[in-house]
């Protein structure tokens, strides 16, 4: 007789995935165009889900989900609070590419495969540096909180 395998979980399951959507984060449809007060927004609203302690902020809403017909995402917040220290242990934070990524790869055909062909070789590289740079500035928007620079 086999003997069962023991299944081992993780100590501390993930609490909360949080997709920031592409058209929600980027100007969908300006090449390469961050949302600037919508990515504020976010970030400012994440920090304070993500506080240890957090009950007591008072946040609206968390749908940051766009959809048509609706020009903002709800930036109803309290700032006036300082931020505790943030325990992002068992969240996972993703996003889309909106307006970074898919020109590249729609132009380079990379959607149909062939890699053995240069220009989609090169489209892969494109998009990827084009995603990447979205990545780096959502990153660097989260890490400050609020403050978003961005170089164009």
């Amino acid at each position: 007789m086999e003997k069962e395998q023991e299944i081992k979980y993780p100590t501390s399951p993930i609490r909360c995935i949080v997709k920031l959507g592409g058209a929600a984060i980027t100007c969908k449809n300006d090449l390469e165009m961050l949302n600037q007060e919508n990515v504020k927004t976010l970030s400012l609203q994440l920090r304070q889900a993500l506080a240890s302690g957090s009950a007591n902020l008072n946040i609206s809403s968390m749908d940051w989900s766009k959809r048509p017909g609706i020009s903002e995402v709800s930036t109803t917040v309290n700032v006036s609070h300082e931020y505790p220290e943030l325990d992002l242990s068992r969240f996972v934070i993703v996003h889309g590419a909106g307006s970074f990524g898919h020109f590249q790869a729609s132009k380079s055909g990379v959607h149909k495969g062939g890699l053995s062909k240069p220009f989609v070789k090169a489209g892969f590289v494109a998009t990827r540096i084009s995603v990447t740079s979205l990545n780096l500035e959502i990153v660097r928007a989260l890490a400050r909180g609020t403050d978003l620079a961005l170089h164009s």
